[in-house]
């Protein structure tokens, strides 16, 4: 009898305390013409400290009352939006009440799924995507660059650009960011499968005549003694076709010890650094040598002699059949205005590449 007794008191003390915890929320979410910021600021500490004594459901009703309201309370959102990911939906997805410090709050004190709500959030401000970005997992990265909404930075995007090259996930979503610029776009490049590198040579190519229009008596003048001027007008010149007498002697008699012979006298014949001719002729794609031959105005015979050259120089990597159609189908399609365009892109971003300190975008 006691033990029932006891019993009885104790759920009418819990039906108590519940009542009276509604009704001071019921008090917190009144208009503010009923209710003084002194009082609710009173209420809203209180409830933050004691709404886990809520039941979930009515938690969850209480979060989405609160979530349409840009004026609600705050400590007590905040409480909601750190509480079971069920309570936490309807303020992490879309609440009003919770500006950029408290979802940043949210990104580094929840747990993952908190931060799985916060990366499909609607106009998610770019201070928030920087956290989810340094303490999230490729999956969380990967739904986060889906959301077309949020706001990411460009250190953002630049680091995700370089993590692509071991995170494959990123590239494609990355191509599809307005974010992505073309420089960070021609550094995946190198790394990114054949459709992806032929979608980069497409997006992020144009022909260039209006620049060279408006442009022409500066960039006829030749090289203008400032290295970072000249390396970053490159790639607005006009295409200069390379020596073909000078080709055939550069070309001639290749082989693996010929490396570097090879590499300083494509460079110095197309002006780009031998460090990018290097990364040309070893890339086993293929594509490269492609644009750099169209760039420099060879033909279909003198294509086929820098595919050998290559080949001979690099120890093995013999390209197939379909290789050489992809490769050949690339050389005919792409202009050569845009193929310059790219090749100086790839120097320009690799002379850039030489400049950064260590660790930057890591």
């Amino acid at each position: 009898m006691a033990l029932e007794s006891y019993k009885m008191a104790t759920d009418t003390g819990s039906r108590d305390r519940e009542a009276a915890l509604r009704r001071l929320a019921d008090l917190a979410l009144l208009p503010s013409t009923l209710i003084s910021p002194q009082e609710r600021s009173i209420l809203d500490s209180l409830l933050a400290l004691t709404v886990t004594r809520l039941d979930e459901t009515v938690r969850l009703r209480l979060a989405e009352r609160l979530a349409p309201q840009a004026d609600a309370p705050r400590e007590l959102a905040m409480a909601l939006a750190l509480d079971t990911v069920e309570v936490a939906r309807p303020l992490l997805s879309e609440g009003l009440p919770l500006k950029g410090g408290d979802l940043i709050h949210v990104a580094r004190e929840g747990g993952p799924e908190h931060r799985a709500l916060l990366a499909n959030r609607k106009d998610l401000p770019s201070a928030v995507a920087d956290v989810l970005i340094e303490m999230g997992d490729t999956a969380l990265v990967s739904r986060l660059l889906a959301n077309k909404t949020a706001q990411l930075s460009f250190r953002a995007i630049e680091s995700l650009a370089r993590r692509s090259a071991a995170e494959p996930e990123f590239q494609p979503l990355l191509l599809a960011r307005t974010e992505l610029t073309v420089r960070l776009a021609h550094l995946m490049f190198w790394w990114g499968p054949s459709a992806l590198r032929l979608e980069i040579l497409s997006r992020f190519t144009v022909e260039r005549r209006h620049i060279h229009n408006a442009m022409e008596e500066l960039l006829d003048h030749g090289a203008s003694g400032d290295t970072a001027l000249d390396i970053a007008l490159s790639v607005v010149r006009r295409p200069l076709q390379i020596d073909k007498q000078r080709l055939a002697r550069i070309l001639a008699g290749t082989s693996p010890e010929r490396m570097d012979e090879l590499t300083e006298g494509l460079g110095a014949a197309a002006n780009v650094r031998p460090e990018t001719i290097y990364r040309i002729l070893n890339d086993h794609g293929g594509e490269p040598l492609s644009v750099f031959a169209k760039a420099t105005g060879m033909n279909r015979k003198e294509f086929g002699e820098l595919i050998v050259a290559a080949v001979d120089v690099r120890r093995g990597g013999l390209p197939t059949k379909a290789d050489l159609e992809r490769i050949g189908e690339l050389f005919d399609t792409i202009s050569t205005d845009r193929a310059d365009m790219a090749l100086h892109c790839w120097d320009t971003a690799i002379a850039s590449e030489a400049q950064l300190p260590s660790g930057y975008g890591s």
